[in-house]
């Protein structure tokens, strides 16, 4: 990509002004008082004007080729695609045209988009693209084009995920016998195929039978099941459960049965559960959903002795890490580091800290939420967690408080995308003049470009 605007993004600019022209006589040229999407894409497109490099260039056209498609804006968004120098860049953009295409119902043209993918391999980019855009064929109703649709998936492995993926989306319809037939079609897609020896060596993965050749069968079977149970019938789900033929798969569908069964309060259910998984140590999810259970109606001394249980019997810490949020979330903010103290993996205890501060940020207590994380040892999941606490503030509306704590506590690195996420925040929340404003402080071209386009899709079209 050049340095100067690509024609496509020029011509749209061109028609974009002449729609805006009384808003931007009154403001000058670089800013438009109009709170419309075309308005402030023009805004995001000046600036993105602005830049020199290459790969800044693309990410701002990126973005603003995405808030085009959320728009439905097709055509705008593949001209935008096409004028893009990076083929990384460019494949993720058309795999998320492709995706927006399916959820507006133009399913055969995200097809084809899905096709144009590069075939970015180590993402699975176009694999990932043909999979959403089946899924939501086959949730529209058209289940035999949702398998046509991933056909072209060549990696075996990865195509059955694919199925899988088709036969969840029909559950999610409430469809489940149909569902349940989709994922039979795995199983017999794969074995009974022509070419069904060529494509076992072609995976390059498979070394038994039965165990690698069946795994998206199952798994699908397990996502039927899981799907039953949130809908109220676990009678219904631990039978597709115990239809499983795979122990492990048929633990998998089981333990996340007990887990829902907790997180609606059944523990009785969820204890008769986890008694009946096969697999060894099958039953640890749902033992964590049970503490978590019992932390939230407040029975934290019973929740405590079994969260110390599973890290005896289990090295997981995942039980003590829902005892502190639930204990931060009823006020107990002692009680909860005092939890946090028992924890000793760093990676859950990061995950325990990381939770109670997003509950402080919610209380007010942002001092407190900030010391939570300073006690995050990784600089890395540090950062994360204060992005998360500012990204909180900006989403209550709280936005000066937003941008104190990413001047105070945010590493120089993740400023532009933290400006970028809290001016999107704002927008979220309805608030489109106070995103624009939070938007059109950042300094930096490119990220300025990036809040304006993430915020043009919630304004008025």
């Amino acid at each position: 990509m050049s340095r100067s605007m690509p024609i496509t993004m020029l011509l749209g600019l061109v028609a974009l002004c002449a729609a805006a022209a009384p808003a931007l006589a009154q403001n000058g040229p670089d800013v438009c008082s109009a709170l419309s999407s075309a308005c402030i894409l023009e805004e995001a497109e000046r600036a993105a004007g602005a830049l020199s490099r290459a790969d800044e260039q693309d990410e701002a056209a990126y973005a603003i080729a995405v808030a085009q498609s959320r728009l439905g804006h097709f055509d705008e968004a593949l001209a935008i695609a096409a004028e893009i120098s990076g083929g990384r860049v460019e494949a993720e953009l058309l795999s998320a045209i492709a995706i927006d295409m399916a959820a507006y119902g133009e399913f055969d043209r995200a097809h084809a988009i899905a096709l144009a993918v590069p075939d970015a391999r180590p993402d699975w980019v176009r694999v990932r693209a043909l999979e959403t855009v089946a899924a939501a064929t086959a949730a529209a109703g058209d289940v035999e084009a949702a398998f046509e649709k991933v056909v072209a998936i060549d990696n075996p492995f990865r195509r059955s995920r694919a199925q899988a993926e088709i036969a969840a989306a029909i559950a999610r319809t409430g469809d489940y016998g149909g569902a349940i037939r989709a994922a039979s079609r795995i199983a017999t897609d794969y074995w009974f195929s022509p070419d069904q020896h060529r494509l076992k060596v072609a995976s390059g993965l498979v070394s038994r039978a039965g165990e690698f050749d069946q795994y998206w069968f199952y798994e699908a079977l397990a996502s039927i099941a899981q799907l039953q149970a949130r809908s109220g019938d676990i009678g219904a789900a631990l039978q597709t459960a115990f239809a499983i033929p795979d122990i492990a798969g048929r633990s998998r569908a089981m333990s996340r049965i007990g887990a829902i069964q907790a997180d609606n309060d059944d523990i009785d259910g969820a204890f008769a559960t986890a008694a009946r998984i096969e697999m060894a140590y099958g039953d640890l999810e749902v033992l964590i959903a049970i503490a978590d259970a019992r932390a939230r109606k407040g029975e934290f001394a019973e929740a405590l002795d079994l969260a110390k249980g599973i890290v005896s019997a289990y090295a997981d810490a995942g039980g003590l890490v829902s005892v502190a949020q639930r204990q931060a979330e009823q006020g107990l903010f002692e009680e909860a580091k005092a939890t946090v103290g028992l924890i000793s993996n760093p990676e859950f205890r990061t995950r325990a800290l990381s939770r109670i501060a997003m509950v402080m940020t919610d209380a007010g207590r942002v001092d407190d939420a900030i010391a939570a994380t300073a006690m995050i040892f990784d600089a890395e999941d540090r950062g994360i967690a204060v992005r998360d606490v500012a990204v909180k503030l900006a989403a209550k509306g709280e936005v000066a408080e937003a941008i104190a704590v990413a001047d105070a506590h945010a590493r120089r690195r993740d400023r532009g995308d933290l400006d970028v996420a809290i001016a999107l925040e704002r927008a979220k929340a309805g608030d489109v003049p106070g995103a624009l404003s939070a938007a059109r402080a950042i300094g930096d071209d490119m990220f300025r470009a990036m809040a304006l386009a993430a915020i043009a899709p919630h304004a008025e079209s």
